[in-house]
């Protein structure tokens, strides 16, 4: 029971729609079904080491060493470089030719480990997931918990990246311009409200 628990609470996720889900879609839209895999292993991957530092208690050393203000001011900086990269691209017939990107499989890869565990967001996200996972007391309950978690967000970010692919198919070049053009607004949304949120921890608000 506390393995399907966590799934549904995996699955849930698919609701917060935040960067990393932008960046999961322009990854699978560029580079096909390769790069949006990539890129989800990137956030699963992420995800599983986010989990280890929560249940660890790593994650309030590592609030002690590294300020969260540094944390959501490098998280800030990196989702307002990817907005303003998807406003100013130019070359839409790379969606039409999956491979035509010199990026490989690893750089995918990082890209999505990155925006997901630089986002202190995820952390708050982990951290209520480890509190619910306590609950059931013994190690294998808690552990199935968590394990059902990271099954369900694998699951719907594999859903998104096939959703993707037809999506693909249905885009021309205009109603892409269109999407990346709201996509990098979305992302410099998301930016600055992670630059707020640093100069609010300053100020001590």
């Amino acid at each position: 029971m506390s393995f399907l628990e966590g799934l549904s609470y995996g699955v849930a996720t698919m609701l917060l729609i935040g960067p990393v889900f932008f960046t999961l879609l322009r990854a699978s839209l560029e580079h096909g079904t390769r790069g949006g895999l990539a890129v989800a292993c990137g956030i699963i991957v992420s995800d599983v080491l986010v989990a280890v530092l929560c249940t660890t208690g790593l994650v309030l050393a590592m609030q002690r060493s590294i300020p969260q203000q540094w944390i959501a001011l490098a998280a800030g900086l990196l989702l307002l470089a990817l907005g303003v990269r998807y406003l100013v691209i130019r070359d839409l017939a790379m969606v039409n030719q999956a491979h035509r990107s010199g990026r490989t499989t690893l750089a995918l890869f990082a890209s999505g480990f990155l925006v997901n565990f630089v986002n202190p967001f995820v952390f708050a996200v982990w951290v209520a997931f480890v509190m619910r996972a306590s609950a059931f007391g013994n190690t294998g309950g808690s552990t199935n918990f968590l394990a059902g978690v990271v099954m369900g967000i694998f699951a719907t970010d594999i859903a998104k990246v096939l959703l993707a692919q037809r999506l693909r198919a249905l885009l021309n070049p205009i109603a892409l311009r269109r999407l990346y053009f709201m996509l990098g607004l979305v992302l410099i949304g998301f930016g600055l409200r992670m630059l707020v949120h640093a100069y609010g921890i300053w100020l001590g608000v």
